[in-house]
C-alpha cells in the first residue's frame, strides 16, 4: 500500500487517515480492519508510533494546551466529556497533529469534520 506525502515529507492527512489516527487514539492494538491494514506498512506504522509518543508527552505534560482544543473538538467531533481521560487523549492527540503538521485551527477543524463525516 502506497502512502501519499506532503512537501515536508509526511503522511499527507485524508479521511482515510485522520480516521485509522483516530482510532489509534488508545493504542494500536483496538483498531478496525482498515486501520490494521495501513499499520502493516511500516511507514504509517512508524508514524503513528511517533504520534502516540508526541501524544503521550502531551497528556502528561501540556494540559494548559491541549485544553485549548476542548471546543474545537465539541464543535466537530461532536460532545465531549470534561475532565474525562478519553477526552483528554483525543485532545492531546489533537495537539500533537497540530504540531507536527503545523496545523492552525482552521486547519485541524477541516481535518476533524471528516473524522466527524466518516462515523
Amino acid at each position: 500500500m502506497h502512502i501519499k506525502e506532503n512537501e515536508a515529507g509526511l503522511i499527507y492527512i485524508d479521511e482515510e487517515i485522520i480516521q485509522a489516527i483516530f482510532s489509534c487514539v488508545y493504542g494500536l492494538n483496538e483498531n478496525d480492519s482498515k486501520t490494521k491494514k495501513l499499520l502493516k506498512n511500516k511507514k504509517f506504522n512508524d508514524f503513528m508510533h511517533m504520534l502516540l509518543m508526541m501524544q503521550q508527552y502531551n497528556y502528561q505534560y501540556r494540559f494548559s494546551q491541549f485544553e485549548e482544543l476542548f471546543p474545537l473538538f465539541e464543535e466537530t467531533v461532536g460532545p465531549m466529556e470534561i475532565n474525562s481521560e478519553g477526552t483528554s487523549f483525543w485532545l492531546a492527540m489533537g495537539l500533537a497533529l497540530k504540531d507536527l503538521y503545523g496545523f492552525r485551527n482552521r486547519t485541524l477543524k477541516s481535518l476533524l469534520i471528516k473524522l466527524k463525516n466518516s462515523n
